[in-house]
């Protein structure tokens, strides 16, 4: 299965809606719910980039590792794509 760089941005939106990770609240633990052939694949970090760059999710280095967590001042925003792109495609994933 080919997955595009929308498709990776909704299940880490998907992930981190679900998990309530909004602000302070962050997980390390985003890309385990991706196919392990996408998990350090080019388009995961392109999808990560736009996120960030969109400022949807915050990140910040903890413990070694980079930890996400999603953008309080953006929440209207996300919970729009959340609604329209992830919620229907639950079963899916």
């Amino acid at each position: 299965m080919t997955f595009n760089v929308e498709e990776i941005k909704g299940r880490i939106i998907r992930k981190l809606v679900q998990w309530r990770k909004w602000g302070g609240s962050h997980t390390e633990n985003v890309l385990n719910g991706l196919p392990s052939h996408l998990r350090g694949d080019k388009l995961t970090k392109q999808a990560l980039k736009e996120l960030e760059r969109d400022e949807w999710i915050l990140s910040a280095k903890k413990t070694g590792e980079i930890h996400y967590s999603l953008n309080p001042r953006k929440s209207e925003e996300i919970l729009q794509f959340y609604e329209k792109y992830c919620k229907n495609k639950e079963s899916e994933f």
